[in-house]
């Protein structure tokens, strides 16, 4: 008697072949995507450590390899590698008093790219103004140097923000990653920028991946810190209300800390996202409530590879060492780890560099979890709609006098007393 086995469903066999949303991921030049995002200023460096007369700096932006440096006068300037003689890099050059010479014909460029001295030909170049390195303009605030790669007649203002303005007079700037290899460009990571973006619309990931999966991961989880219930993934679907806002997408996730009377204060932990790629923390290590402090900014390099910048305005230098070493795996900092330590305790690095150098749209399957996340790529490709029809994208800024209100902090919400029954067995009745 022959029989007939159970046809297997759902296998992987067949599957067509994954894809990305190109138009959402692809930011070099000429890309949907990559033009909208060239109506925005983005970091580059930071002031501080980005020294005048110090050697030039190298790195990658929307797709472009660029030189910054800082010239003797204390100007900073950003021009593409390539030198325009004939293409050697500048990143080999020198910087000067007043622009940075090439390292192959001692060509020599001022921050604007105008070509200064030609120092192999007659008179250092008769005809030098007629060469320009190909440059682009950059403005300092919050301790970091923007640059702005689009349109020039269509440059906006370099925005500002409430969070980070009127310093107090004992406050500063920290805007310097405290680590060699990220302390003048930021912090790079080897996988698309929207891994890392999207990750501030996820509260759900912090329930789950920094807490239940690897164990706590934010210093001083339960005692100093964020208490235990912060991370209770049975209650967060209907602790995280989402919204849009009119700068873009913001979440807040409510949970109640008890009082030593019986009674408990409702507080409130929101992330808001300022499109394109700016978004705030609460200081997650140390509860401190209605304060905001600090901003975050992931600036594509390339299609697969990003670098972070933060800014931090405080007067306690251990506000900024508590973002930097905030989140540990196993008690110990990412570099630390042994590849089992990874496997076993992953963070938010092996999460999102798992998801792939581009996440692969057509592999999700989206769930209520991922509201925010739906919400911010939606915002995102509206952006990249409204430039291509010649409109400005939000949040672009044409008057120096508007600042822009961000909500990212840990807010108290209320407070609830404690009832008749708990106060009776406070009192010993």
């Amino acid at each position: 008697m022959t029989t007939t086995s159970e046809i297997d469903t759902g296998t992987a066999y067949g599957r067509p072949k994954p894809s990305y949303n190109a138009r959402l991921r692809e930011v070099g030049p000429g890309t949907p995507m990559g033009e909208a995002l060239r109506r925005y200023w983005h970091p580059v460096a930071s002031s501080e450590t980005l020294v005048a007369g110090a050697l030039p700096q190298k790195t990658r932006v929307l797709g472009e390899d660029l030189v910054v440096f800082r010239d003797g006068q204390g100007n900073p300037g950003v021009v593409i590698e390539r030198c325009t003689h004939r293409g050697a890099s500048l990143f080999y050059g020198r910087v000067e008093d007043d622009g940075i010479r090439c390292c192959y014909h001692g060509w020599k460029f001022d921050v604007q790219g105008r070509c200064i001295e030609q120092a192999c030909e007659p008179s250092l170049g008769r005809r030098r103004d007629a060469a320009r390195q190909p440059w682009y303009p950059v403005e300092e605030r919050y301790g970091l140097v923007f640059v702005y790669m689009g349109p020039p007649d269509l440059k906006p203002e370099l925005p500002r923000y409430d969070v980070l303005e009127n310093l107090e007079d004992d406050e500063r700037y920290f805007a310097s990653w405290p680590v060699p290899h990220a302390a003048v460009l930021g912090m790079p990571g080897d996988f698309s920028w929207l891994n890392m973006y999207e990750n501030g619309a996820d509260p759900t990931h912090v329930t789950w991946l920094h807490s239940s999966h690897s164990g706590y991961q934010m210093l001083g989880t339960g005692t100093f810190g964020y208490p235990e219930s912060f991370f209770d993934p049975a209650t967060i679907a209907e602790r995280v209300s989402y919204e849009r806002t009119d700068h873009g997408v913001k979440y807040v996730q409510r949970f109640e800390v008890e009082g030593e009377d019986g009674g408990a204060t409702e507080f409130g932990f929101a992330v808001e996202q300022h499109l394109p790629n700016v978004f705030g923390l609460p200081d997650y290590v140390r509860m401190t409530p209605d304060r905001q402090d600090q901003l975050l900014w992931v600036v594509p390099s390339d299609d697969t590879s990003h670098r972070l910048f933060f800014s931090i305005r405080t007067n306690d230098p251990e506000r900024m060492i508590r973002f930097v070493i905030g989140i540990t795996q196993n008690g110990k900092q990412n570099h630390e780890l042994t590849d089992e330590e990874r496997h076993l305790f992953p963070g938010d690095a092996e999460a999102q560099g798992s998801q792939g150098a581009i996440t692969l749209d057509s592999e999700e399957t989206l769930v209520t979890g991922d509201r925010g996340v739906v919400m911010l790529r939606r915002m995102l490709l509206t952006m990249v709609d409204d430039v291509e029809a010649g409109r400005d994208p939000i949040n672009i800024v044409r008057d120096t006098s508007e600042v822009h209100r961000h909500q990212s902090g840990l807010f108290t919400l209320g407070k609830r007393p404690a009832n008749d029954a708990d106060a009776n067995a406070t009192a010993g009745i």
